[in-house]
């Protein structure tokens, strides 16, 4: 959901972070030839290609919760923090802690790096 703190550029990086939940893309402002890096492997080759999977991939109906994101801000690139909980028939299963950078130099983002780390026990609410 926005924020009206955000920058425009946090904005833009908000609105991808909240299509993971919803499954819809069309507030996602990627450039045609936007690419994603997830722990060191290339999960999205252009900007049609993640906005389908936004809308339609099956990993990310797993999504239950999307939690305590943070933002920072240094040039073209938002630097996210965030959890999500995730799980099978509205039952959380796992908490992931992910980071991701994304490069917005001119209002559409050109790449993503993220890293995701599995939380273990108890995690706050």
């Amino acid at each position: 959901m926005s924020d009206s703190r955000d920058t425009p550029r946090q904005a833009i990086a908000r609105a991808y972070i909240d299509s993971l939940l919803s499954h819809d893309s069309s507030a996602v402002k990627f450039a045609s030839g936007a690419r994603r890096v997830e722990n060191g492997v290339t999960t999205g080759f252009s900007g049609p290609r993640l906005s389908k999977a936004l809308n339609n991939a099956f990993y990310y109906r797993t999504i239950l919760a999307i939690r305590n994101v943070e933002f920072s801000e240094s040039g073209d690139t938002v630097h996210a923090r965030f959890l999500i909980d995730a799980g099978v028939r509205g039952k959380r299963l796992v908490t992931v802690g992910v980071e991701e950078n994304f490069l917005i130099p001119d209002g559409t983002i050109h790449f993503i790096r993220a890293t995701l780390r599995l939380r273990s026990g108890r995690t706050r609410r």
